[in-house]
């Protein structure tokens, strides 16, 4: 029965209801009710920026402070006309409060009377404001790695020595230096290139901030790499030592050999470093001479030293000149240790040593020098190997006796003396020559 009364009239009930609902769609459309629709991540925009920067300030915007999200109401016919691309924010730094905050408005730029009310995820933009702060800086070039074994490297050049930087006060304060790196690892050639510069803090760390300028971000660089080759020193003196001292060896230095660079040019003539006796001057010593000399100085146009940082050398060197005094010292030289050389075919000679002139039979048998040297040398001389000889045929030369050669004739004696001593004077012996009967 409840089945019947259901089913009857199923169709007029189906129509009742279409008609129904078609009444509530037009009551509705004709009395356009408020609805509400959400739009997020709107970018506000910051209007009047120059009443900060032109005082000198420096804002930051903090908290991701300048994105809001916005719920706009209004009638469903106006939300159905506008998308997210005609909600505004913006914050007018005019405005902003002793706290560093600035008041968002939003709005439609279409159809904005129509809407009823406005609700925002935020209310304000966060700034944080700073003294802006200008500093000069000195850009330093540095170089990586070694040039290939044999080379060094040169001068460096750069085409912009100093940049200014700009930003927030307590950001700049913490910038010590400006500075950029290149690598020479391997080159055997001059290097040309660009390099980003760098800001760096005391702990060599990069500084950043979105607030930070640089008028200049890269430089142009050119390193030099120059040819290397070891070359010795020599050390040259003048003048004469005090009387009675002599220079007893060559000058002592501490570095005997150096090594150099520079382009091939300059570098090739280069066989040796000569450091000129004017600046090593013995006059009047009465001992050893010292001086600190820079090699630097003695270098050609062109050429520059290589210092070696891990033993500290950086072209002085320190040079000595040995002076030492003489010793003067007598010896009796036995006649044994005289001879005569040269002796004419057919004659004998005989050393008589030195006689004042007359004829006498009772001539001494050794010979008296005096030899001097130093203490060194002298400690340990004799008598007995000090030598002399006389050259006979020499003095018959010298003397035109190409006829009569006998007779006694004084002839000076050349002295054999250990090395280091020297004989104080010229020595003569009176030598016989005597025809032999064959």
């Amino acid at each position: 029965m409840l089945i019947k009364k259901l089913t009857h009239n199923l169709g007029l009930k189906i129509l009742a209801f279409f008609v129904a609902s078609g009444l509530w769609l037009i009551v509705i459309n004709y009395a356009d009710p408020v609805d509400s629709i959400s739009y997020s991540g709107i970018r506000v925009e910051l209007q009047n920026t120059e009443s900060l920067t032109d005082v000198g300030k420096v804002y930051e915007v903090l908290n991701d402070s300048d994105t809001v999200n916005v719920t706009v109401y209004g009638k469903r016919s106006f939300l159905e006309k506008i998308s997210q691309e005609n909600i505004h924010a913006v914050a007018n730094l005019e405005n902003i409060t002793i706290m560093n905050t600035v008041a968002i408005e939003v709005y439609s730029n279409k159809n904005n009377s129509e809407i009823d009310s406005i609700k925002q995820s935020r209310a304000a933009v966060e700034l944080e404001v700073e003294d802006l702060k200008e500093m000069p800086l000195t850009v330093l070039v540095a170089t990586t790695g070694d040039p290939a074994e044999g080379y060094i490297q040169g001068n460096v050049t750069q085409n912009q020595n100093t940049v200014r930087v700009s930003g927030p006060e307590s950001v700049v304060n913490r910038i010590t230096r400006a500075a950029c790196s290149v690598s020479i690892a391997g080159r055997t050639s001059d290097l040309s290139t660009s390099a980003d510069i760098k800001l760096l803090d005391t702990d060599g760390k990069i500084v950043t901030h979105n607030n930070l300028k640089i008028n200049v971000a890269t430089i142009n660089v050119g390193v030099e790499i120059l040819p290397v080759k070891e070359v010795g020193v020599a050390y040259n003196y003048t003048g004469t030592p005090a009387e009675g001292y002599v220079v007893t060896g060559d000058p002592q230095a501490d570095v005997r050999s150096v090594k150099i660079a520079g382009r091939a040019e300059a570098l090739s003539p280069v066989k040796q470093i000569n450091v000129p006796g004017a600046d090593l001057n013995v006059d009047g010593a009465t001992g050893p001479v010292g001086a600190q000399l820079d090699i630097n100085d003695y270098l050609p146009d062109g050429v520059r030293l290589v210092t070696d940082e891990d033993e500290g050398f950086d072209g002085l060197v320190m040079v000595n000149i040995p002076i030492e005094e003489l010793i003067y010292r007598h010896f009796n030289v036995p006649i044994r240790n005289l001879k005569a050389m040269g002796v004419p075919e057919g004659y004998d000679a005989e050393i008589l040593l030195q006689h004042d002139g007359e004829e006498d039979d009772h001539r001494p048998t050794y010979l008296k020098v005096e030899v001097y040297g130093i203490k060194e040398d002298m400690q340990d001389l004799t008598a007995g190997v000090i030598k002399g000889a006389v050259d006979v045929a020499a003095y018959l030369e010298a003397n035109n006796r190409g006829e009569g050669k006998e007779g006694t004739f004084q002839m000076e004696l050349e002295l054999e003396l250990p090395d280091g001593i020297s004989a104080n004077g010229r020595y003569y012996a009176d030598v016989r020559l005597t025809e032999t009967e064959d």
